[in-house]
């Protein structure tokens, strides 16, 4: 038996015990987040960035933009960067998400997608134009970061979305991947090995939601304990959100612990997700009933030849 296949059969076998560990826990409570408020005002992220004028004219991150965004996201496991990308960019992407996808309505979502909660489903985008521009998916500003902490080697995983119709609950509190390791000091040592970046396509608040999430919990030898404690109803006043903007970004390690918040509003909130990781990991956890990237061969031979390597064409990844 090659060493591939034995390695595929230890990390089924973890992923299995691991979910029969999760079946004995307490449902998360699917009430809204807690908003953690000082003088009135919602507490800002410690970790955040904005682009500048004078990079939005060069197209990279300066060096000590750059060294913070390395430094913040390694630390808290979560980055919220301002002014990514420019408001007709985000007009387009919203305009073809509203047609391809929200239009359908939310029985025809549930019925081609994944439903991911009340009223909240998850679509993996056909990438056709807009959604195959380079610009979105291998953007200048943050290429380097994954670069960084992925390797030079990294791969989209998946590529997709989440809508929230109006009165969507809170989501259930999670990680995004069952832990790699039993040892929880070996999994809170390692380097990310995949990342959620997060475009949302409307404005981000408290009424139509965010994400929230737990900075830090992705390197704190403690987070399963933590992740229990809060399934069983213990505070939340350590959480904190991104309040993006259309054309925002933020960026989760894949061992956060957080959760889609309500939608409280009258107006549906769709966001883009991409998932960068290491060139050997898989997530057959959330795609075993969908495709993970829906890219057809000639669309990714259309792509600059440059950027074919985050598209590898190798089974179940394109269509």
């Amino acid at each position: 038996m090659s060493g591939r296949s034995t390695s595929l059969r230890i990390a089924e076998g973890r992923l299995k015990k691991w979910l029969a560990s999760r079946a004995a826990w307490p449902v998360p409570r699917a009430g809204d987040f807690p908003i953690v408020e000082q003088n009135g005002n919602v507490v800002e992220m410690i970790s955040r960035i904005a682009v500048s004028q004078r990079e939005n004219s060069s197209g990279v991150l300066d060096c000590q933009q750059s060294e913070k965004a390395d430094r913040l996201f390694r630390e808290r496991g979560a980055l919220w960067i301002e002014n990514v990308f420019s408001p007709s960019m985000v007009s387009r992407l919203r305009r073809a998400y509203q047609q391809r996808y929200i239009d359908q309505g939310a029985s025809e979502l549930a019925r081609r997608h994944a439903v991911v909660g009340n009223r909240r489903f998850m679509a993996t985008v056909e990438l056709e134009p807009p959604f195959n521009s380079p610009k979105l998916f291998a953007n200048p500003f943050l290429t380097p970061l994954f670069e960084s902490w992925l390797g030079p080697g990294y791969l989209i995983s998946s590529f997709g979305s989440v809508v929230a119709f109006p009165g969507a609950a809170a989501q259930d509190i999670h990680f995004d991947f069952p832990p790699l390791f039993d040892s929880e000091k070996v999994c809170c040592q390692l380097p990310p090995y995949a990342i959620t970046l997060v475009i949302p396509l409307v404005d981000l608040d408290a009424e139509i939601g965010s994400t929230a999430w737990w900075e830090g919990s992705h390197s704190d030898e403690r987070a399963r304990q933590k992740l229990q404690e809060l399934t069983r109803g213990a505070e939340m006043d350590d959480t904190t959100f991104p309040a993006a903007r259309a054309g925002d970004v933020y960026l989760m390690d894949y061992r956060l612990i957080h959760g889609g918040m309500a939608n409280r509003s009258e107006q549906v909130r769709p966001i883009l997700y991409i998932v960068y990781a290491r060139p050997w990991f898989r997530d057959a956890y959330n795609f075993s009933d969908q495709v993970a990237v829906d890219i057809s061969p000639q669309r990714r031979r259309a792509l600059p030849r440059k950027h074919r390597h985050l598209f590898p064409a190798s089974p179940g990844r394109i269509r």
